[in-house]
């Protein structure tokens, strides 16, 4: 019986210094991963990721404690649970084809509790969450634009807010459709300024388009000079969008705007949380300034483009700087040359020209 005892009591010393191990050496947090497939390109991923400011929602009761950081292809971020838990949540995105693979991992800090720490083998409070909180990532990141910003060139000017002339009218996205709204414009709009002694001040200029019923709608007019009319019949009086903007210079035709500038700087800003990538529309004003002849065949080929920004854009140098001022293209054929813009003391210097609206093909 001696033995026995003895055998018993040497069983139950292994078991509890077994136990106080584990609780001391194992782990101390219930974690669950999944893998997620995007069908966004990696670079544009991995930017929206790291621009995640603190509090957004991770999951149903989880938010982000800070903004999260990046090292290497892996974005980090301490969360808090709404019972005042802690935790973390990770994203290590890797390029596969044309998109990306995510692997999501959410974390939950366990309790000095004994019991608390059987957690591990459940998941915790994290692993009737992961599903929903995968399935929302991956929803926000697919509405990215499927583009890339990693060849776009930008620089942050000032520009003024000028008066502006113009007429509102609606288009498809082609190209076709686009220049002949434009061919039409600068036919009409010219003899009904002088016919209310008004100066072209400015070059042609399409500002602020937006999506109705498919088709994209935006303002084509010029700066103008003169005493604003009480009462229009055709046209409208306003001002161009002024403030701090993106200003790019775009050399090429109407039917590759959208792929070199436009879907390029909406990943850019959607990477950057400044825009909401669920929707075409812009949550910026843009606008063009036509520099040649828009009416020829394949459109304008010698354009500035300005998104006038709305808030801190401080994270885009994050993401991508601004380059080096751009020279403002040659005016070939205007009515007017526009003044020139202030340059921001910060940033890059403006264009020769006053900047003028565009549509977002």
């Amino acid at each position: 019986m001696g033995a026995v005892g003895r055998n018993i009591i040497i069983f139950v010393v292994v078991v509890l210094v077994a136990l106080g191990a584990g609780y001391f050496l194992g782990p101390k947090t219930a974690s669950r991963t999944q893998t997620l497939t995007i069908e966004r390109p990696a670079p544009t991923v991995l930017a929206r990721l790291a621009s995640t400011p603190a509090g957004t929602t991770v999951a149903e009761g989880v938010t982000l404690a800070q903004a999260a950081s990046l090292e290497g292809d892996t974005v980090s971020a301490p969360v808090a649970w709404a019972d005042g838990g802690t935790g973390r949540v990770s994203y290590t995105v890797t390029p596969q084809g044309q998109g990306a693979r995510v692997a999501f991992k959410l974390e939950q800090d366990l309790g000095a509790n004994p019991l608390d720490r059987f957690q591990v083998i459940t998941g915790g409070k994290v692993g009737p969450l992961i599903a929903a909180a995968a399935s929302a990532v991956q929803t926000d990141l697919n509405a990215l634009p499927n583009a890339t910003f990693a060849n776009l060139h930008y620089e942050v000017v000032q520009v003024p807010a000028r008066p502006f002339f113009y007429v509102e009218n609606c288009s498809d996205s082609s190209a076709e459709s686009i220049t002949s709204i434009i061919s039409q414009a600068v036919a009409a709009i010219p003899p009904v300024m002088r016919t209310n002694n008004l100066s072209v001040s400015g070059e042609l200029m399409a500002v602020e388009p937006h999506v109705v019923s498919g088709q994209y709608c935006y303002q084509v007019g010029y700066p103008y000079s003169g005493r604003q009319p009480r009462a229009l019949l055709i046209g409208k009086t306003g001002q161009t969008p002024g403030g701090t903007a993106l200003r790019v210079v775009y050399t090429g035709a109407e039917a590759d705007v959208v792929h070199d500038v436009y879907d390029p700087m909406d990943a850019l800003l959607a990477a950057a949380h400044l825009d909401n990538p669920a929707t075409r529309d812009d949550d910026w004003p843009t606008y063009e300034v036509y520099h040649d002849d828009p009416t020829q065949a394949g459109g304008s080929h010698n354009r500035e483009i300005f998104y006038v920004t709305s808030g801190d854009i401080s994270v885009l140098a994050h993401i991508l700087p601004p380059s080096e001022p751009a020279p403002a293209p040659q005016t070939a054929g205007a009515e007017t040359a526009a003044p020139e813009a202030a340059q921001t003391p910060a940033a890059t210097p403006a264009t020769d020209t006053a900047p003028a609206p565009a549509p977002t093909p």
